[in-house]
């Protein structure tokens, strides 16, 4: 009897230890996962900017940019102003392109991980990790569909950027503003980011065996040497 099922893109938020115990029968239902990213985060992006106006845009992208010269501040408008009107499909292929890049460079991550530090090395080729992978990424479908209701429900079109960053940690707790040293280091730690490492640990746990802890620590390794050489860097 086959164990793939589309339930499994609903147990991956609910039970994802049972997704992981069958990841190679559920090999179509992930990447059926990775394209519903692609196209959730491509189509929300192209209708999050299509709906702002363009000098509401430029006044907002002016305002992340932080503080400028005056020369600074005019060349960057100008240049802001011939591309007002293509941000959204310039947003829609950039996420199309990246998502699947991002990926692959946690793909071979895992590979490594999963062929160097398993407690019992699990018979995986690279396609059969890249199925892992984007089980852990899933949390960023909730993240976007959240972002869509928050733009869908909102009486208007020009929004604030920062609305794309609505779960981060920044916008929770640290209210750090444009222009402060870590403000995007502040804006780039997400809730969901959280919850992917909270994934890929019940997988390494399920699928090399390795305990809680030890899973755990791989899993928020890339983040944690990422997001500290960035704090270290601007402060």
């Amino acid at each position: 009897m086959s164990n793939s099922t589309p339930m499994s893109l609903v147990n991956i938020f609910v039970e994802p230890k049972s997704v992981f115990d069958n990841l190679k029968e559920n090999k179509k239902w992930a990447v059926l996962g990775l394209l519903l990213i692609i196209a959730v985060t491509s189509v929300s992006s192209m209708m999050f900017f299509g709906g702002m106006s363009p000098e509401w845009l430029i006044e907002q992208q002016l305002m992340a940019a932080g503080d400028m010269s005056t020369s600074e501040r005019e060349a960057a408008k100008q240049g802001m102003e011939m591309i007002a009107d293509y941000m959204g499909i310039m947003a829609a292929v950039s996420s199309a392109f990246m998502l699947p890049a991002i990926t692959l460079i946690f793909t071979v991550y895992y590979l490594v991980i999963g062929s160097s530090a398993a407690n019992t090395k699990p018979d995986f080729k690279f396609g059969d990790w890249f199925v892992f992978t984007i089980w852990t990424q899933m949390p960023g479908l909730v993240n976007t569909l959240g972002f869509c209701a928050l733009f869908f429900t909102a009486a208007s079109g020009d929004l604030p950027l920062s609305l794309i960053n609505y779960a981060s940690l920044n916008q929770l707790v640290l209210g750090y503003l444009p222009g402060d040293a870590l403000y995007q280091w502040a804006e780039s730690i997400n809730l969901f980011s959280l919850w992917s490492i909270v994934i890929a640990a019940i997988g390494f746990n399920r699928c090399c065996k390795m305990p809680m802890v030890k899973a755990f620590i791989f899993s928020a390794l890339p983040l944690v040497v990422i997001f500290l050489g960035w704090f270290v860097l601007f402060t």
